[in-house]
């Protein structure tokens, strides 16, 4: 097939918009500092989403500082709505961002190291899917909208990735084991920096079956970069 890495992505923060990467290291648990941070709700201890709080959508997150996979995650910056600068680890950010959410909240790293996951560390996207669904839909399927750490450049027709699912791929001189379908949720449809609300996306997704994308594991640990071949193996 003819693929390559079209874009990384690491998220610092659960829910939060993350920042785009030339190269990055990649392993069995994802990549380094991807979900390393949440905002917990105090009243129930769990990481708060954007699916229950959409605000955290048009926040963004960075590391000043290059996560490792053996090391706790270093604080995160994080960009409010209005500008505001402040970082996971600083005096008064868990009170900027529970007036922002209307609820008690706190930065916490992944108590288990391993990241706030939903389901899998890793998740790949290629543009074919993106093409086919905006074609179909008449809608703007902007890749940020569905948050992969992988976006795949690949010119075949349809969803090249639905026939990934049980199956192993090279990512550069990665091997990765692809998991299973990536269900979708109303996060797809809120607004972020840069992107408007779009309502119809969801549905979109939904009569195609509720997924987009796929997770995966690394199962070795190593690093690629934009414009790496993606194979099947």
């Amino acid at each position: 097939m003819n693929a390559r890495v079209a874009a990384l992505y690491r998220y610092p923060v659960k829910s939060m918009g993350g920042a785009e990467l030339a190269r990055a290291a990649l392993g069995p648990s994802g990549i380094p500092g991807d979900r390393a941070w949440a905002l917990r709700a105090l009243a129930t201890g769990k990481p708060a989403s954007a699916k229950r709080f959409p605000a955290l959508m048009l926040c963004r997150a960075r590391f000043l500082d290059e996560p490792s996979s053996n090391l706790p995650p270093p604080p995160a910056e994080v960009e409010l709505p209005d500008g505001t600068v402040t970082r996971t680890d600083a005096p008064g950010a868990d009170a900027l961002l529970s007036r922002l959410l209307g609820a008690e909240v706190a930065f916490a790293r992944a108590a288990d190291g391993a990241g706030h996951f939903d389901d899998a560390p890793l998740h790949l996207l290629t543009t074919a899917t993106l093409a086919a669904m905006r074609a179909k839909s008449g809608l703007d399927f902007d890749a940020r909208r569905f948050r992969p750490n992988v976006l795949v450049a690949h010119d075949a027709a349809g969803r090249p990735e639905d026939a990934w699912v049980g199956r192993g791929l090279r990512v550069g001189a990665l091997r990765l084991s692809v998991l299973n379908p990536v269900a979708r949720c109303v996060m797809t449809t809120l607004p972020q920096p840069g992107l408007a609300e779009a309502r119809g996306v969801l549905p979109a997704v939904v009569a195609e079956g509720g997924a987009l994308g796929v997770y995966a594991r690394a199962e070795t640990a190593g690093s690629c970069a934009v414009g790496d071949p993606v194979e099947e193996d």
